[in-house]
């Protein structure tokens, strides 16, 4: 039996019938990343370490693959003739089955379209609009996926440390005018067919995205989202804020005062000293307490507007219907400055070089000497850069660390000057790239060493360039990547989505980090012209090594550093006690036992009818019918799946091993 999908019969019969000599199979068991696994990368850390990433490609592992082709592909030194490859094809052109919008309909809902594009990397017809009242803008994208998708996405650039974007995050999620629970998600997923669900917080913008196949349930997860962001109960609502920010907790007048809330430290980018980066979203335990009530509420109403929001649609649901519902929500509000106040400045650059030595808290055991970690970070631009720059960097950093063999990770590795590797490589995700690479598990007197062989690897690599094979394995790896998407778990409208984010928040525009196909033409031309080296030294040149702007972080174990910071935390918590009277410390006890309360009532029977559900009629009854085309060569039963799959081509051959004995089968795999 062999069974194959691809974007058009026409090449799966050119693949099947060729001569032999002709034929390349590519056989692969892809890999899925879970939701949850990806989500945690995402949610509340320094963004880009995801699958979901704009450049799709580092959805590679760094170490290994579970994808047996690019095991192969990449590990194998006869690669050059049997890796996978993307081979280009006229581009695809627009389905007459895509639902649109007309100008009337949008018009009539309070749109405007600003402008249209077919992307033929993910067949779609793509609609940029804008609200007329608000200036609210929304990418609509419609195709025949049913895993539709939805995300609202604010600008949320921190002035402090306080985190108070990340506390927002959490807080809207606790109930809205609609829906008046204490967690109508937690209700609202009992009845849901969700495909994800889920919010992030990045440095400078919040995101919050739903996906579902089924219609029903996902516009009513819309509905749920959209009353959540623009009405919460939490900005009316001092105990949403105590509990999903912070509050002093007493249970008793005589016990000592405590810290409790949601406290999640990132570090600080020293790179960015100057802009909204160098201060911390997910909020600095240290500087949290400082947030007010009222400095919370205000956070809100300035960024959690229709005028500072990007939303994104995608999938195969009616594009009017998505308008109509927008516009019930917009429409309730005027245009505001936000925009304007939530731009995200660009850092300067650097002069000179910056060295910070810092202290991390280390337990007792094993040699402190030996737990050192020095990481050398480069701020690439002083501005985004072009995507034909973005995408040839993306490849830089895939030939520099992207595999075993990688030459930057494979000297590191092999030095024993450390344990492992910290920095993730180019890291784009933000308004300027940034480079960072270096070792931990370092012994105190090898931290210089480390910072000579980074440098001195990556003087060499400007100098000689890569081997031939690495960059051909390197360029088939990324193309297969882009053209696959293989998003795992995570629905591709979500990646895209992601992708599209990446310059949509800066004002840039949506449709161009979709759109990968003619950059990488030029990318491979060029390659193929002037060569490798020409295209890839004056990169490490101009952006490492003669960028002054890097910012060398060595971090030092302390084993008495959390013990100190805990006194330190003690001693101030001592001085608000002291300060307090009888009245006061009284008072704080009976309102650290009513948020107890509060958290333990469950919701009334009343507000639970609010929340929207799914029925067994809402459940369609037949299931998705996959095109099959079943054949035969030479006796072999031959299916065909003719499905839009961006010029990968999948075959599978099943052989029958029913004929062979029981006790022989575990012999079997000796044969793969």
């Amino acid at each position: 039996l062999l069974r194959s999908l691809s974007c058009s019969s026409l090449a799966c019969n050119k693949f099947l019938f060729s001569a032999p000599k002709h034929s390349r199979s590519f056989l692969s068991k892809s890999s899925s990343v879970s939701a949850a696994t990806a989500a945690r990368y995402h949610r509340r850390l320094v963004p880009n370490r995801s699958l979901l990433r704009r450049n799709s490609w580092r959805s590679l592992p760094r170490a290994s693959s579970h994808s047996s082709s690019l095991r192969f592909g990449l590990n194998n030194k006869h690669f050059s003739s049997l890796s996978p490859r993307a081979v280009a094809s006229p581009p695809t052109q627009p389905s007459s089955d895509i639902a649109v919008v007309g100008d009337e309909v949008a018009e009539k809902l309070g749109f405007e379209k600003v402008s249209e594009e077919f992307i033929g990397e993910c067949k779609s017809k793509a609609v940029l609009f804008k609200h007329k009242k608000t200036g609210a803008e929304v990418m609509s994208v419609s195709n025949d996926d049913e895993n539709k998708v939805f995300g609202i996405v604010f600008r949320t650039p921190p002035k402090d440390s306080t985190g108070i974007p990340h506390i927002l995050e959490h807080s809207v999620l606790c109930g809205s005018r609609k829906y008046p629970l204490k967690e109508p998600f937690v209700e609202l997923l009992k009845g849901s067919l969700h495909t994800f669900l889920n919010a992030f917080t990045y440095p400078d913008r919040t995101c919050y995205p739903v996906a579902s196949t089924n219609s029903k349930d996902f516009y009513n997860l819309v509905d749920v989202y959209l009353d959540a962001v623009f009405f919460p109960k939490c900005i009316e609502d001092f105990q949403t804020f105590q509990q999903e920010g912070w509050h002093y907790e007493l249970n008793d007048p005589s016990e000592d005062i405590t810290y409790k809330g949601v406290w999640v430290w990132v570090w600080v980018w020293a790179l960015f000293p100057d802009n909204t980066y160098g201060v911390d979203s997910g909020g600095d335990p240290l500087v949290i307490p400082k947030l007010t009530f009222e400095e919370f509420k205000e956070f809100h109403r300035k960024y959690y507007h229709p005028s500072n929001a990007r939303i994104w649609f995608y999938g195969d649901d009616d594009p009017s219907e998505r308008l109509r519902i927008l516009s019930e929500y917009l429409d309730m509000f005027d245009a505001s400055t936000a925009p304007n106040e939530s731009k995200v400045e660009p850092q300067k650059l650097f002069l000179e070089p910056v060295r910070i030595v810092e202290k991390y808290p280390a337990g007792d055991g094993g040699d402190l000497k030996k737990k050192h970690m020095v990481c050398l970070n480069w701020l690439l631009s002083d501005k985004p850069l072009d995507l034909q720059t973005e995408l040839t960097l993306g490849f830089l950093d895939h030939l520099l660390l992207g595999t075993p063999a990688s030459p930057l990770r494979k000297v590191l590795l092999e030095s024993g000057l450390g344990d492992a590797i910290i920095g993730g490589g180019v890291e784009d995700e933000l308004l300027q790239p940034q480079f960072s690479i270096g070792l931990k598990g370092v012994s105190d007197d090898d931290i210089p060493k480390v910072e000579e062989l980074i440098m001195s690897s990556l003087r060499k690599l400007a100098e000689e360039g890569f081997d031939t094979e690495a960059v051909e394995a390197s360029m088939n790896t990324i193309e297969f990547s882009l053209r696959e998407n293989n998003t795992g778990s995570f629905p591709r409208g979500l990646s895209l989505m992601l992708r599209s984010m990446g310059k949509w928040i800066y004002d840039m525009d949506p449709f161009e980090p979709l759109k990968y196909e003619q950059p990488l033409l030029d990318l491979k031309a060029r390659i193929a012209e002037e060569g490798s080296k020409a295209v890839f030294s004056p990169l490490i040149e101009k952006f490492i090594l003669n960028n002054p702007h890097c910012v060398t972080i060595e971090m030092q174990p302390d084993p008495e550093k959390a013990s100190r910071d805990e006194a330190a935390e003690k001693e101030n918590l001592e001085k608000v006690k002291a300060s307090m009277t009888e009245e006061d410390l009284a008072e704080l006890a009976r309102a650290t036992e009513e948020l107890k309360l509060k958290q333990e009532t469950p919701d009334p029977p009343e507000a639970l009818k609010c929340v929207p559900s799914l029925s067994l009629h809402d459940i369609p009854k037949e299931p998705i019918r996959i095109p099959t085309e079943v054949g035969d060569i030479n006796g072999v039963k031959v299916l065909q799946h003719d499905l839009f799959t961006n010029d990968v081509l999948y075959s599978e051959v099943v052989f029958d091993m029913s004929s062979l004995k029981q006790e022989l089968l575990p012999l079997v795999p000796l044969f793969w």
